[in-house]
């Protein structure tokens, strides 16, 4: 396994990152045994995947971040967790306490990439930044994050504060962020986080 840094920040995660959306089961996913996902979560962390990715949002008939948070108990110092925070709890006297749900589903005491799920475009950025910005200082967050931001909204969120990663669809099929987003991204030092990679199951060669 390969490691990199998290944009400009000395947080190193591998290459390969285990998305823990289909924990939450429910109609996207299907029925899903907490026990194998938390198997999964062990199996990966042997294989060298550090990197954890969930949401606050992932939330069906499991609750992701819980699940991903029982797995970890014992294993926390060795892994990567990034969450996010869903586009109505960008209001910011919400933004605080979501952080706090998330650090108690997933049984730590900080996040290491704290990401924007979606924009919210009744919420100044700014105004969501600035209490993100407080979380970073108290400890709370390591480091802040985007996902499916295009190129204006990522220049608006970073005239409000260094944005470390945008994640963002990416695969042989999908390939439209490299026409203006990934520009953007490498000129301003943040970093890609790619999912779907395989296009959902697309690309394994597992359908005709």
């Amino acid at each position: 396994m390969q490691y990199k840094s998290l944009g400009t920040t000395d947080i190193k995660v591998s290459e390969f990152a285990l998305g823990c959306w289909p924990f939450a089961g429910g109609n996207v996913w299907g029925p899903q045994d907490d026990n194998v996902s938390i198997a999964t979560v062990h199996a990966a962390l042997d294989k060298g995947i550090t990197f954890f990715d969930t949401a606050e949002g992932y939330d069906d008939d499991s609750h992701s971040e819980e699940v991903l948070g029982r797995a970890l108990v014992a294993r926390r110092v060795e892994t990567i967790i990034a969450t996010k925070i869903s586009p109505p709890h960008l209001v910011p006297n919400l933004v605080e306490q979501t952080c706090e749900a998330s650090l108690q589903k997933l049984q730590t005491d900080y996040i290491d990439l704290y990401q924007i799920h979606w924009p919210n475009h009744d919420v100044a950025v700014e105004d969501s930044m600035a209490v993100l910005l407080k979380l970073r200082d108290a400890g709370k967050i390591r480091s802040i994050g985007v996902c499916n931001f295009g190129v204006q909204d990522l220049t608006a969120a970073l005239e409000s504060a260094e944005i470390v990663t945008d994640q963002l669809p990416y695969n042989l099929l999908w390939r439209p962020i490299e026409v203006e987003i990934q520009p953007t991204c490498l000129e301003n030092n943040v970093g890609l986080i790619c999912y779907s990679p395989l296009a959902q199951g697309l690309l394994t060669g597992r359908y005709a």
